[in-house]
Parts: C-alpha cells; structure tokens; sequence
C-alpha cells in the first residue's frame, strides 16, 4: 500500500509517504473532534521491519475513515535522532507525530504535548476503543520524564533468549542455559557441531545503536550499571562491568562461537541471519521471534523456543533493559487533536495486538500472557516475564553523549582490539569529561 523511496540519508537511507488516493466515503464513521481537518499528518518513524501494521494496514484505514494522509518520514536512528533534534528546536510545524525511545524522553520533553493533557481531552471513536487501563503503569515509564508523560508507549522490547532445541540436543545439549559457564560451553557445542556453517550464538556487533542493548543483558545479569544520575558516580569499568564484557568479547574472539561477520551486523542482520540458521541462540529483542519463527519468511520457522537471559551463576540473576518505542504528539503541530487519534488507533488495544503480527510487542501486557496470543507468539509469556525485572537504560540527556564512547568502546573488544579493562576505563575517563563539561553548560 506505501511507497518506499531512497534518500541519500543513514545506512538504510529511507524516506517513506504513504499512498495517496484513498478518499474517505461520507457514510463511513467519523471521530467527534472538533479541530479543522488536515489533509495529512507527518509522522516521524525508524526503519525498522516491525511498522508493518502500522504503515501497511492503519494508516490506510485511517485515511479511508478520515480522508486523513498520513505521511510517514522512516530514518535510521541516528539520522532520525539529528532530525528531530534540528526540526523541534526551531519549532517546526512540519512534524506532527513523531516515535521516540525510552532514553530519548528526557530531551523531547520539552517539545512534546502532555499525553495525560491529550488523553483528558480526547473523543471519538479512537479514543473510546483506545484502552489506557491495559497499558501498565510499569510501562509508563517509558515515556515519562519530570513527571510529564510524554507519549502513549506502543512498543516494548526486552532480552530473551531464543534458542533452537533440537539443534541444542543434537550437540549433546538438553536443556536451555541458565547461566554464563552453560551459555558458554552450548555455544562452543553447537559450533563445533556447526562446521563453519552454523554458529553457537548470534548477535549485532557492529558499532551502532544495537550494540549497547545486546551488550546490556550480559552487563545487568551480572549485576553491573552505567552510572548513578543523582551523583554522577560512574560504574561502568567496574568490576562487574569489564567481566561482562570479557565474557562477551571473548565469545567473539577467543571461543569463536558467533559469526564473525556478526560485526557487521545491526536490528536488521540478527533477524536474517537467525532465519537463515546461522546461530542457534541469542539473547535479542521478545518480539523478533515473530519473524524468527515464522515458516513462511524463515529457514528455522516453527524451530525455535524461548526463555529469559542467563544470569552469571543462575536464571534467578538474569536480567535485561526495558526498552521500546512510544509515540507523541509535537508542541508545534497545528493538527494535535487528529494526531492524538491517530496515536489513540494504532496504540489501542485491538491494533496493538495485530501489530504483533508483523513483528511488534503491544504495551498492551495482559495481551501477552493471553492463551490465545501465545498460541500464535510463544515468545510471549517469556516476555512477559523478563519485563517484570527488566530495567531501562538511562533517560538522562547527557545519556546520548555517553552512548557514542560506550558503542566504541564495546566494538574495540569484540574486534579484538584491546581487553575489557582497558576498554571501559577508557570510556569512564571520557564519560568523566563529558559530565563535566555538561555540569558547567
């Protein structure tokens, strides 16, 4: 239904629009807003696979129950991150939706309406369908910030381990691993059994924006943490950090059980290259079992089963971040009432639940423990579970500035460049500097 145009912009250099020419009918159903109707909205996205539902299925609707385009701007997510940064600090009118993550909040705030103040004033038939009570206020967090919730959260995401069985029993192993020594001894299992063609474990180690979160499992299950905000105390070459990335880096360098093309890997690669059985375990994003899993895109369809993130001596310590994706509404649209019933349709709860279909995870939580969504998402439950103890990652906004060190610092030990301690001491002097230079602005 939408067209998929090249820019010359980011590593997947997307821009999308929707299709044109969808003319609402005046018998069909119309939301009771009062504001005059645009003839589009435009609506900041990533490029990731999982907007399926979203730009294929509701938005065409949406335009067939409005007469309403909406316009759909897809960037990578650095690129997406340097354009909203430039469009809302001059107070753009030209964005009207926008998604954004959970560490980016705490800078957006200022340019995005209060989704309590929106979700107060709305009406119509995408408000009354919408369903806030079954978005948890442990998810709410997500888009919170000094108190203001800035966005409806639509998509969550943790770190699960997914694993094939019967690849696992085929190299004597039986059962999922539970710890790191387990995790460790069913990689080189596997790999060896592989021969070169399938490997242990999987995972995006190319310096960019996965790095971190794939990294941060490993880190959280050993009882490790980047910093303190409230004091600026910085732990991130402590001990329980450089043991977690020695461990990660030496899957990569020393046992050799992840593919060593895995440094060129971002969200994308994991997926495909799980589909094409490159790997029998990784520690990745819930919902990308959807596409993992599925017969009909996947090599490995209907091969693969879940289980939370091994913990350092144990499941009990295995831990993961809280991620995800919410959606606001900009300050400085002239359209925020009919893009508030956007956000309310496609993050409500019937088309938060079709939107798994395509590879998304609904905030919608009690969904997720549902006999009926397990049947068709066995990732679920896991999910569910791992969100119970997951945690996210700093929403501070010097966070963005320490993200870039932290990235170079986790790709130099996985390319063998140099060893754990070296690597986040380095990062801790450079996050030092950072913070100063911060506290004087």
């Amino acid at each position: 239904m939408h067209a998929w145009t090249q820019v010359g912009i980011g590593r997947r250099r997307l821009i999308a629009t929707g299709a044109a020419g969808l003319v609402a009918a005046s018998t069909l159903p119309r939301p009771a807003l009062a504001a005059p109707k645009p003839d589009k909205l435009v609506f900041m996205i990533d490029n990731a696979p999982w907007h399926g539902t979203m730009v294929q299925d509701a938005a065409p609707l949406f335009e067939k129950e409005t007469g309403i385009h909406i316009e759909f701007i897809v960037l990578p997510d650095d690129a997406l991150i340097a354009r909203l940064k430039a469009e809302l600090t001059a107070g753009s009118s030209n964005i009207d939706i926008t998604q954004f993550g959970v560490t980016w909040v705490s800078w957006l705030k200022p340019h995005l309406m209060d989704a309590k103040q929106l979700l107060a004033n709305a009406s119509g038939k995408y408000a009354e369908a919408f369903g806030w009570d079954g978005i948890p206020q442990s998810t709410h967090k997500m888009a919170t910030w000094d108190n203001q919730l800035s966005g409806i959260p639509y998509r969550v995401t943790m770190g699960v381990l997914h694993y094939q069985p019967e690849v696992l029993k085929q190299a004597g192993i039986d059962k999922p691993p539970g710890n790191f020594e387990e995790l460790l001894q069913a990689a080189v299992a596997v790999t060896k059994n592989g021969e070169g063609k399938r490997y242990g474990f999987g995972a995006p180690m190319r310096q960019g924006p996965a790095i971190i979160d794939h990294w941060v499992n490993f880190l959280r299950s050993s009882g490790g943490k980047f910093f303190d905000p409230k004091t600026n105390e910085i732990y991130i070459n402590a001990p329980e950090a450089v043991d977690a990335l020695r461990y990660y880096g030496e899957l990569m360098t020393k046992y050799k059980v992840v593919p060593p093309d895995a440094v060129t890997w971002e969200w994308d690669e994991i997926i495909a290259n799980g589909q094409n059985d490159r790997y029998a375990m990784t520690n990745t994003f819930g919902p990308s079992g959807t596409m993992l899993n599925n017969p009909a895109v996947s090599k490995t369809g209907g091969k693969w089963a879940w289980t939370t993130v091994p913990g350092l001596r144990g499941p009990e310590q295995g831990r993961t971040f809280l991620g995800g994706w919410s959606l606001g509404v900009s300050k400085y649209s002239k359209n925020q009432d009919w893009a508030f019933a956007f956000v309310q349709m496609i993050a409500g709860r019937e088309w938060g639940q079709r939107s798994m279909e395509k590879g998304n995870c609904t905030t919608h939580l009690p969904a997720l423990n549902d006999p009926a969504i397990i049947a068709r998402f066995g990732w679920a439950p896991t999910a569910a579970k791992a969100i119970a103890t997951a945690e996210p990652d700093p929403q501070e906004p010097i966070w963005g500035a320490l993200e870039i060190p932290l990235r170079l610092g986790i790709s130099r030990v996985l390319l063998g460049q140099t060893d754990a301690k070296e690597a986040l001491d380095t990062v801790a002097g450079n996050w030092q500097r950072i913070m100063r230079r911060g506290a004087a602005l």
